[in-house]
């Protein structure tokens, strides 16, 4: 590029040999000042160009700073919890549309100057080459900036199925209702405990638990946010078998743990925490 103390220099030149040319004259005539006035107005158009040339520069310079504070690490992308993968998603689309609205800006900027490189007639082939080798480079710049933020828009949409997907599997539970020997006969509950006397098959005494390995299955799927009452066939009471935290429900239990009609749950998080399968067994 051309330094300002060359181009003083080429404007100084021209304007003598446009004097000396003029003769012995009181003043530079007409048409020597509509060329001087040309080659500055040239002159101060070329300054402008190459100072938006510096700007696009600096502009592309901090874009990609940027684009590289964004990148996602791996471990980000297989998170085992909603909030952190939430927060990371979050962030990175505020910082994604910041950036992508930085490279329009910067695209846009690159088409002015080459409209102006091309509205410049009076510039020299090899100038003028050089300034268009400049404007294709950036814009190669800007293209490989686009690209990376394609790739983090990708990887954003992945981090928000991961999020929908912890969602999915937090929120999903599972409940079943039966007889004891219904559910006994289905592998849901096991019979422990309990003390064997003399001319008695059976164990006197023995409580229903759930058994180790459940089937989800064998189970009614419901989504717990969307499903706090659960109603319960006929007018019979029933018992929870499971591991619950009866502290959720909306309405506690009546005498020896027994609930009818529906059960209402008050605080599903809390009701949810301890197992994910409900066990209601009739009385």
């Amino acid at each position: 590029m051309f330094s300002q103390s060359r181009v003083a220099a080429i404007r100084a030149g021209l304007a003598l040999v446009l004097v000396a040319g003029a003769g012995c004259q009181r003043g530079p005539s007409a048409e020597v000042q509509g060329k001087l006035a040309e080659l500055n107005r040239v002159s101060n158009e070329r300054d402008r160009l190459l100072g938006e040339m510096s700007e696009n520069a600096r502009m592309m310079s901090q874009i990609g700073a940027d684009l590289a504070k964004v990148r996602i690490p791996p471990r980000q992308l297989h998170v085992s919890s909603e909030s952190p993968a939430g927060a990371a998603r979050d962030s990175v689309v505020q910082r994604i549309r910041y950036i992508t609205a930085l490279v329009n800006e910067s695209e846009r900027k690159l088409s002015e100057s080459e409209q102006r490189i091309k509205e410049l007639t009076t510039l020299s082939e090899g100038l003028r080459g050089t300034l268009q080798a400049t404007i294709n480079n950036y814009r190669s710049v800007v293209e490989g900036q686009k690209a990376t933020i394609v790739a983090l828009t990708d990887q954003v949409a992945q981090l928000t199925d991961t999020v929908n997907l912890l969602k999915e599997m937090n929120n999903t539970v599972y409940y079943i209702i039966g007889t004891k020997a219904e559910l006994l006969q289905k592998g849901i509950i096991v019979q422990a405990g309990g003390s064997r006397f003399p001319f008695v098959f059976a164990k006197v005494g023995q409580s229903v638990m759930p058994a180790r390995e459940l089937n989800p299955a064998a189970f009614t799927k419901i989504d717990k946010r969307a499903i706090t009452e659960i109603a319960l066939p006929g007018s019979k009471s029933y018992r929870i078998a499971s591991r619950q935290d009866l502290a959720g429900l909306a309405t506690p239990p009546g005498d020896g743990g027994h609930i009818a009609g529906s059960l209402r749950i008050g605080n599903p998080d809390k009701f949810w925490l301890t197992s994910r399968f409900l066990i209601l067994v009739e009385s």
